[in-house]
């Protein structure tokens, strides 16, 4: 607890807001995504979803391949695992705004749980596609059953191991990848370093809980340490990742709202 308060402490220290940032890329993000507006009737939905979720009592079998949440394993009531292990409002409508403004054909999602962000990623575009994959039958059927409940219907969701799925993939590339599933710092950098071959120079790759624990903050930065990756972006719970090699090489800390 000392720790990540800590960590915060000197985020809000260092974050800035969209003056003082020299790259128009970065300018852009803060100006016209994260400072944009989710509108009424997608943050009434959301949050519904939210709600709906938090009353279903039935109860699944947890089949968690990776390093998830601490608290979850063995059976569990869906409005558990959403409590526990779904996408929050705040970053729901930071995944809803990415989409929404840079409008990805693509999207994949590695960790689905409850379908929470996976909706986020799919309403900010629906006419993109979104691919969720996640190790747990389970937890997969139950949030396709609340997509369709939705009437979601641009997400598909498949049940597989991360590193599996990536290796056998043969379609087209990624524009956005959103990285929830597995906090374990050996399989985040297998991850990332199999994405490669199945993106661009401007896919946008967000990983959640870069400070969930020591190892995941670990990996966090030494990703952002790679050559490969020019532009990158912290906003505390969040981390952004883009290859844009005609730029140079600069890492940001950015007030999430």
């Amino acid at each position: 607890m000392l720790k990540i308060l800590r960590e915060y402490i000197n985020y809000m220290l260092n974050a800035k807001g969209r003056h003082g940032i020299h790259s128009p890329f970065v300018y852009d993000f803060v100006d016209k995504c994260l400072r944009t507006k989710v509108p009424k009737n997608e943050l009434y939905s959301f949050k519904n979803y939210l709600k709906d979720l938090g009353k279903d009592s039935t109860e699944i079998e947890i089949n968690d391949l990776g390093a998830g949440s601490k608290k979850l394993g063995g059976t569990r009531k869906v409005k558990e695992v959403a409590k526990i292990s779904g996408t929050r409002v705040k970053f729901g409508k930071i995944l809803f705004k990415i989409t929404n403004y840079y409008k990805p054909k693509l999207t994949l999602e590695l960790g689905t749980s409850m379908g929470i962000g996976t909706k986020a990623l799919a309403n900010g575009h629906p006419q993109g596609s979104v691919i969720s994959v996640d190790g747990c039958r389970n937890t997969s059927n139950i949030a396709q059953k609340y997509h369709q409940l939705y009437n979601i219907q641009n997400s598909t969701f498949i049940s597989d191991d991360f590193q599996n799925f990536l290796k056998k993939y043969s379609g087209q590339a990624f524009d956005l990848v959103f990285i929830d599933g597995d906090h374990r710092r050996e399989k985040l950098l297998s991850i990332i370093s199999l994405l490669k071959q199945h993106t661009h120079d401007e896919t946008i790759y967000i990983l959640d809980d870069i400070r969930w624990s020591n190892d995941m903050l670990k990996a966090w930065n030494e990703i952002i340490k790679m050559d490969e990756f020019h532009t990158s972006i912290d906003l505390f719970k969040m981390g952004l990742i883009i290859r844009r090699p005609h730029q140079k090489k600069e890492h940001f800390i950015l007030k999430s709202t």
